[in-house]
């Protein structure tokens, strides 16, 4: 008999901050324009270890007009190959379960047949009466 706390059913209270947070997220994988604060295409600058520009990419189309593509792939853009894919392997831990290693013991058992098991009971009653 449950004497207490909330009765079957009832939902888990609203949590404002878990809100927002979602909602959050949800805007960062949500393609949208690439565009800088003037409203031009978005231009990313790849840089060496010293800060120095290598190459420029600029996010916008054949036609000129900005990419629509969410700003996780403009991040994942500025990563380095390794990086990139440490990030996927992260993100898949939240959508894939892991498996777990599973001991298995492959030893052969013998078989006994019940007058097998009846005879080894019957000498263990023996054994203690002595």
């Amino acid at each position: 008999m449950k004497t207490g706390g909330r009765k079957k059913g009832t939902p888990n209270k609203e949590n404002p901050l878990k809100g927002y947070l979602r909602t959050h997220s949800l805007a960062y994988f949500e393609p949208k324009a690439q565009v800088d604060e003037k409203g031009r295409p978005r231009v990313i600058k790849y840089r060496d270890k010293d800060g120095a520009v290598i190459e420029e990419i600029h996010l916008k189309d054949a036609e000129g007009k900005p990419l629509v593509i969410s700003d996780f792939d403009v991040d994942q853009m500025l990563l380095q190959v390794n990086e990139r894919v440490n990030a996927e392997l992260r993100l898949l831990e939240f959508h894939t379960p892991k498996m777990k290693s599973v001991d298995v013991d492959m030893a052969v058992q013998e078989r006994k047949t019940i007058e097998d098991r009846l005879l080894e009971l019957s000498k263990d009653d023996e054994e203690d009466q002595d």
